[in-house]
């Protein structure tokens, strides 16, 4: 058992920490993939972190960082070192058991997220299994939303445009989907997958929006079947906009999904919901300010008392047609990356140009410097199914040719 000090002592694992306690993060020794997933997460060095439960088996262990749990795998734990602060440091987020065993944190800067103002200590929320990282040897699946009783199983009406719907776990996402489409639900495995997504449909200004209900995920790094549909879609699936919506009372954790999809696709509108926690927590954060370092739309909502939904409706509308025009942020790398990724891109063109109309070319060639494998699968199974389909549409057309007596 590591002996609580006051945080000057050598790091030792975070496997090592006992349940109850508090940790800030020193450093990770993981390297490549894993280190990339850990940090996308939220274990990046001087961060607050908590283990607050165990399986029955052992392993994994669930993790408080930075206002979500995260289910982690020992050995995973092993290459992130900590500090295991003392019980007498408050301001460090401190986890304590209350009488009736439930855990609650004390105040700290990280751990704000789940306090109630005023009362000292909170209740952590129950969160499911489903909402833990996807990791690939949990085999956890997605949360779905089943049809309610009577809930409008008809012929969905035609379709002008999509929207994808992104996010964290815990954002309101659910509720956001919820709010816009109403009774227009229904819900379908996704091809090839064991996954269910969801589909709604609503109306505004006289037109349709299909909105595809994406599995959250906290990047767009795929470790699992879910995010994989999470990715694909939004690399390959054509939507006319992407709204991503974001917890406003953790910012951080929220803004590194937002920042890869705006790399992705240019057409996005940030929804910055739960506004009325934010509010109720003395945090401010200033929409406008956001939008223009961003470089789209961001819409204040609090989707449970149904307010901001007509302007993210606004704003999904301007940004989908194209009458509000975006213009993402883009990270400058060192000039050895720019170079490379210049030379990728020109190659890219010609095999995305019908296969993915509209990605960022730039965005997948820096997922290929960084050997991404899942992306490099999916985009040569689409190239192989566009040259199937080449090939068929080829040789359909040499009986009529030969009937017209013109050369096949």
């Amino acid at each position: 058992m590591p002996i609580l000090g006051n945080g000057n002592e050598a790091p030792v694992p975070l496997s090592e920490a006992p349940l109850g306690s508090a940790c800030r993060i020193v450093c990770l020794v993981a390297a490549g993939f894993s280190r990339r997933r850990l940090l996308d997460v939220g274990f990046v060095p001087g961060a607050c972190v908590a283990p607050v439960r165990r399986s029955p088996a052992g392993d994994p262990t669930a993790y408080r960082v930075k206002g979500a749990l995260i289910a982690v795998r020992a050995q995973e734990a092993k290459e992130i070192m900590v500090h295991i602060l003392p019980p007498g440091l408050p301001a460090a987020g401190r986890v304590v058991w209350n009488d009736s065993r439930t855990p609650a944190v004390a105040p700290g800067p990280d751990f704000d997220a789940g306090l109630d103002p005023g009362s000292g200590t909170a209740s952590l929320t129950e969160v499911s299994p489903v909402r833990f990282m996807h990791h690939p040897s949990l085999r956890v699946s997605c949360g779905v939303r089943k049809p309610r009783p009577g809930r409008s199983q008809g012929a969905p009406p035609p379709v002008c445009r999509t929207v994808a719907l992104a996010g964290n776990p815990n954002t309101g996402k659910s509720t956001v989907f919820n709010a816009l489409t109403g009774l227009g639900q229904h819900t379908g495995n996704w091809p090839g997958k064991t996954v269910v997504v969801a589909e709604g449909f609503y109306t505004h200004r006289g037109t349709t929006y299909r909105v595809v209900d994406l599995p959250g995920t906290y990047s767009l790094l795929a470790t699992s079947p879910e995010e994989e549909v999470a990715r694909d879609f939004i690399c390959f699936g054509e939507a006319d906009a992407t709204a991503v919506v974001a917890d406003a009372t953790c910012l951080e954790r929220n803004l590194n999904l937002v920042l890869q999809i705006m790399e992705i696709r240019p057409r996005v509108v940030v929804c910055l919901n739960l506004m009325d926690e934010a509010r109720r927590k003395g945090i401010s954060v200033d929409a406008k300010g956001l939008a223009s370092e961003l470089g789209v739309p961001v819409v204040p909502t609090a989707a449970r008392a149904r307010q901001g939904l007509a302007a993210l409706m606004d704003a999904i509308a301007d940004v989908a047609s194209g009458q509000l025009p975006t213009r993402p942020l883009e990270v400058t790398y060192s000039p050895e990356i720019e170079a490379l990724v210049g030379d990728i891109e020109r190659p890219l063109a010609a095999i995305m140009g019908e296969i993915a109309p509209g990605i960022s070319l730039r965005w997948l060639a820096l997922r290929l410097i960084d050997d991404d494998r899942g992306l490099i699968e999916a985009i040569n199974e689409r190239v192989s199914k566009k040259r199937a389909q080449d090939t068929r549409s080829r040789r359909a057309a040499r009986p009529v040719a030969a009937r017209s007596g013109i050369p096949a």
